[in-house]
């Protein structure tokens, strides 16, 4: 939908037959936009992501057409790793974090420029999620980390909190809205991430984020800045909570908060957007 805000565009999404049917997925209201033919090579920019690389090469690439690569996670940068072939393939890389981007460049195999454009969202529409009245203190979401997600339920419960703990995939409404009563949102995701979304939507709603390292989400969590950050076990997490628990309604709790709502800020769309539009004006020279 940024490309086809931008001036002189049609974008297109090739939607596969043997996809879910369009109407039961996040693209139900643009299925004008989608088409089940794929045809690169009568297009003037290429989009893809991820294994799409496989279904591009397959068709035969046309060479002078531009392609944008958009790289959302660190493992890209990993030998084993079915992306990581790819890299050697020319195209505009867009990554979703610094960290992103610096695993792709250490590889010394990218092929063609780099570019950062750190992922936004729809900061409005999160917030729709926030209740008047946080009415509940803790929630857990550990749908990345299950067995780590319900061996701290199990501790806290044990400890006299009733935390509320998503160990399942859950969707995202009932997240967001599961974020928006919790005061203390604990975000467990995996090792290693490209960015971590639900951070920055956690931040977005008001809640003082307990959530450890996964090199993507370090550009906007910050221990003790904008959230707390511990080690990834059951121990640290505990003790992390504590902390998030003690200074709630201090004043380094409302720091902490504050923080991160100015964070937030520096994630919406409108910024992602104009970023995006930005090297598509300069298309011709960065090809």
């Amino acid at each position: 939908m940024h490309l086809q805000a931008a001036r002189g565009w049609d974008a297109r999404i090739f939607w596969n037959p043997g996809s879910i049917d369009i109407t039961e997925s996040i693209w139900r209201d643009r299925a004008s936009h989608a088409t089940a033919r794929y045809a690169p090579g009568q297009a003037d920019l290429i989009f893809l992501a991820g294994i799409d690389w496989r279904l591009y090469l397959d068709e035969s690439r046309t060479e002078g057409i531009p392609v944008i690569n958009l790289i959302q996670h660190v493992r890209h940068a990993e030998p084993s790793s079915d992306v990581y072939p790819f890299l050697t393939q020319r195209a505009i890389r867009i990554c979703v974090s610094a960290e992103v981007e610096s695993a792709i460049l250490d590889t010394g195999r990218v092929n063609g420029p780099t570019f950062v454009i750190p992922n936004g969202i729809d900061i409005d529409a999160v917030k729709r999620h926030l209740q008047p009245r946080k009415t509940e203190s803790v929630y857990i979401l550990g749908n990345k980390q299950p067995e780590l997600a319900q061996a701290l339920c199990d501790a806290l419960s044990a400890s006299g909190h009733t935390p509320l703990c998503h160990t399942k995939h859950t969707p995202r409404a009932t997240v967001l809205s599961a974020m928006g009563l919790a005061k203390i949102a604990v975000l467990l995701p995996h090792s290693t991430e490209g960015f971590y979304l639900p951070a920055l939507e956690a931040m977005a709603l008001g809640c003082l984020v307990v959530v450890p390292d996964c090199v993507g989400n370090r550009g906007f969590c910050r221990h003790e800045d904008t959230c707390l950050m511990p080690s990834s076990d059951v121990a640290s997490i505990v003790a992390a909570l504590e902390q998030a628990e003690a200074v709630l309604d201090t004043e380094a709790g409302e720091r902490i908060l504050s923080n991160a709502e100015a964070q937030v800020s520096r994630h919406g769309l409108t910024h992602e957007r104009e970023t995006f539009h930005g090297i598509l004006e300069d298309l011709d020279a960065v090809w």
